[in-house]
């Protein structure tokens, strides 16, 4: 059934499936009918309104039993950059609020950040809050042993990705969540833990209790549900300040109508990543292994970026020093091959990879290519992409030595 989706684009091969994910038939079967049949307004009294809040209700109940937390403490928003934009600015100015000065909070992060966390990082600076960024190693893993040591008293929140957006690095955040509680206990303080989870749900578990994090950002549109919808997820103590105003929608920290269709679709696509994570990526990572063995073969230059035993199963991220990733990338486009430099959500500005650029050099950052697979990528799909970028390769070689 799925593979009928793919069959009318067969002239194409779609390689981007970190920047966006088709939206799964069961996923679309599930929201129809709140496009036109069921359209009431959640927030109405009257019976299509209470049908409608009821919906909302059951995808994020559906939603919580997903992610092992209470339902009332998932928020539904607009994607991962409003998510973590409320869970990073929510936790500072609730604090502030209360009376904590600015200058008084420090907040911890990495360098290797998506965009979304990168710009709210600087509108804190700005702010006066003291943003401290650990180092991370070569692989694109934070150092445990810096990591314990930036942790203060004047320590808020610390904030994470649990896979890299670019290079697909999978962080440790089981034992990130257990060195947070132990200086919590320690120091009789109480720093929260927020992990942007956007690009974890179809590789891996994200059941919150087992993480042990306070707040958790995802993104529907990255895991075959809708665009345009995500979830913060916050539990514990602490509460945290709305940053759009008006009615009191999602219990007064989202102002706006709640989309119904797309809280559902985005409820089914959770359930659905998780369901099937230990399949997909035995599949996929057979597929993306292949490739890099091809990769290796065929084009020795290439250098991978980031771990390859930490990494999400379908991330391939190269560099081919020397070379316009911009300028292969619409390469591969005009051969009917869809991939990226980096996030999508980075531009296209000609800069090159900020995140390979903190783990390698300018050479690397500014040449890379980013592979990343979807379920029915097959070995055909990776090979032929392969043989279009050697081509290219091949190419620019013969013209720079002329």
């Amino acid at each position: 059934m799925f593979s009928g989706l793919f069959k009318k684009k067969s002239k194409r091969i779609y390689l981007d499936f970190a920047a966006a994910t088709p939206v799964h038939p069961d996923v679309f079967r599930a929201m129809e009918p709140y496009f036109t049949e069921e359209y009431g307004n959640p927030s109405a009294i009257h019976q299509e309104g209470v049908r409608a809040r009821n919906v909302v209700e059951g995808a994020r109940a559906d939603t919580a039993r997903t992610l092992r937390v209470r339902a009332g403490d998932v928020t539904f928003t607009s994607g991962g950059t409003e998510a973590n934009n409320l869970a990073i600015l929510g936790t500072v100015d609730a604090l502030h609020s209360g009376g904590l000065a600015h200058d008084h909070m420090e907040v911890v992060s990495t360098r290797i950040e998506h965009p979304s966390i990168i710009e709210t990082m600087r509108v804190l600076a700005d702010r006066g809050v003291r943003v401290v960024y650990v180092p991370v190693d070569e692989d694109g893993r934070i150092l445990q042993k810096d990591f314990e040591e930036v942790l203060s008293k004047k320590t808020v929140l610390v904030v994470v990705s649990y896979v890299n957006s670019e290079i697909g690095v999978v962080q440790d955040i089981k034992k990130i969540s257990r060195t947070v509680r132990k200086f919590n206990e320690e120091h009789e303080v109480h720093i929260r833990t927020l992990v942007d989870a956007a690009q974890a749900p179809l590789w891996l578990p994200c059941q919150v209790d087992a993480l042990g994090v306070d707040l958790l950002t995802l993104d529907s549109g990255k895991c075959y549900g809708p665009k345009g919808v995500g979830v913060l997820v916050h539990r514990g103590e602490g509460s945290l300040s709305p940053q759009t105003f008006g009615g009191s929608q999602e219990s007064g920290l989202r102002a706006g109508t709640e989309n119904v269709s797309l809280i559902v679709g985005c409820a089914a696509a959770l359930k659905r990543a998780q369901e099937g994570v230990e399949v997909r990526v035995e599949n996929v990572q057979k597929v993306r292994d292949a490739m890099l063995a091809y990769i290796e073969r065929e084009i020795p230059d290439a250098v991978v970026n980031g771990s390859q035993e930490h990494r999400v199963a379908n991330n391939l991220n190269i560099s081919l020093p020397g070379l316009d990733s911009e300028f292969a990338v619409i390469v591969l486009d005009t051969h009917g091959v869809a991939t990226s430099t980096r996030s999508a959500c980075s531009g296209a500005d000609g800069s090159g990879s900020y995140v390979v650029r903190e783990i390698a050099d300018e050479a690397r950052a500014t040449s890379t290519v980013r592979f990343t697979l979807g379920e029915e990528t097959t070995q055909a799909d990776v090979r032929h992409a392969v043989d279009i970028l050697k081509e290219h390769v091949q190419a620019m070689k013969k013209f720079q030595a002329k």
